[in-house]
């Protein structure tokens, strides 16, 4: 009898859990963990008949699960006690560090990025055989960073991505490695602890490398006011936490002691207060405070008036590192491939650009789906 009980029980609070989250509004998107939530799926044969609805139905019942991020945290605490070093999605690393936990490359996605980009630049030969293209490529922290990892944490070797790229792209794109430059400069603050990012100062050490390798010398450190402007920044690592008990980071702009002004149109529209968006520091999203955050398109137009262009093709991480070009172009052109779509090609040609650079996260470079616009 007391077996049927406790079935009966057992039941019931299955269904009525389930009850609950059915009649529960459906979020949109979640503020703690900065991102969209997995909606209820389109249901019809192509969705099913190619499994897209199973998969759909299994993240949108996961994200829309009643009470999920009090689990998430209570999960975290319990993975914590039992010593895991991870909770799936986050390695808990030594002084308050947060790693990502690598997916493995998609080899498939890897070679389509190859194709669309050798086409790009053997598109850009034959219109301007003079065109300099770059690819500054930044590694991930869990690769710079290996000291401050659990011991034994598989992380993915970027160090072999990045072979593969050179021996996979032709020969007419400079790629520049930052493994070794930031490595060097692993014992300072060039990462955030509770984000994937890297610090201001590591975008400053990326964009002094940059300006060398094309024979101009950069502005050194001390030309520049550093200025905190946030010491509550909880990261992207942060929320997959989902339970932290370190301190948040801060986070610094570099401002030019020599005033530089300049003008910015954000696809299509003109913006006024500058490169930085002081109201995000406000918000969860505190990084978008640079740029304001991504776009399809930036044109940024500076008093420095010397008659060169550059068109960065970038993930987030340049948005800290583009504030440092402005000393040294005239007009630079920011184009997102994730939100753009015009023909990069066409685009160069309209505006007569003879600087390209890529700026990615090597895992971003070689796995980021949106390339294909690069072959228009």
């Amino acid at each position: 009898m007391k077996e049927k009980l406790r079935s009966i029980f057992f039941a019931g609070t299955l269904l009525s859990m389930a009850l609950v989250n059915t009649l529960t509004p459906t979020k949109v998107f979640s503020n703690k963990e900065n991102r969209y939530l997995q909606t209820f799926p389109d249901f019809n044969w192509d969705t099913i008949l190619s499994s897209k609805f199973g998969k759909d139905f299994e993240k949108y019942t996961t994200d829309q699960f009643i009470g999920r991020n009090n689990w998430i945290s209570l999960k975290t605490v319990s993975d914590l006690a039992m010593q895991k070093k991870d909770n799936g999605r986050v390695y808990f690393g030594k002084d308050g560090y947060l790693f990502n936990v690598d997916e493995e490359i998609d080899k498939e996605q890897f070679e389509k990025n190859i194709k669309y980009i050798n086409t790009f630049i053997e598109n850009l030969r034959q219109y301007n055989k003079n065109i300099s293209i770059t690819a500054l490529l930044v590694p991930s922290k869990e690769e710079v960073l290996k000291d401050k990892l659990p011991l034994y944490a598989p992380v993915i070797d970027e160090t072999n991505i990045i072979e593969d790229i050179k021996s996979s792209l032709n020969g007419n794109i400079n790629i520049l490695d930052l493994i070794d430059v930031l490595n060097n400069k692993s014992d300072r603050y060039i990462y955030y602890k509770t984000d994937h990012h890297w610090t201001t100062k590591g975008a400053f050490y990326a964009y002094e490398y940059y300006l060398k390798s094309l024979g101009v010398t950069p502005i050194s450190e001390d030309k520049f006011d550093i200025i905190e402007v946030s010491n509550e920044f909880l990261g992207s690592n942060y929320r997959k936490a989902n339970f932290y008990t370190g301190k948040p980071d801060k986070m610094s702009v570099y401002k030019p002691k020599e005033d530089i002004n300049v003008d910015i149109i954000f696809n299509d529209k003109i913006k006024s207060n500058g490169l930085y968006e002081e109201s995000f520091l406000s918000k969860t999203d505190k990084y978008s405070y640079f740029l304001g955050g991504d776009k399809a398109l930036i044109n940024i137009n500076s008093s420095v008036k010397n008659g060169k262009s550059i068109l960065l093709i970038k993930d987030s991480f340049a948005n800290s590192f583009i504030p440092f070009l402005i000393n040294h172009y005239e007009n630079i052109y920011v184009v997102d491939p994730r939100y753009f779509n015009m023909s990069i090609k066409e685009f160069i040609k309209e505006r007569d650009i003879y600087e390209v650079l890529f700026l990615f996260n090597i895992q971003n470079f070689v796995q980021e789906k949106s390339m294909a616009i690069l072959a228009k």
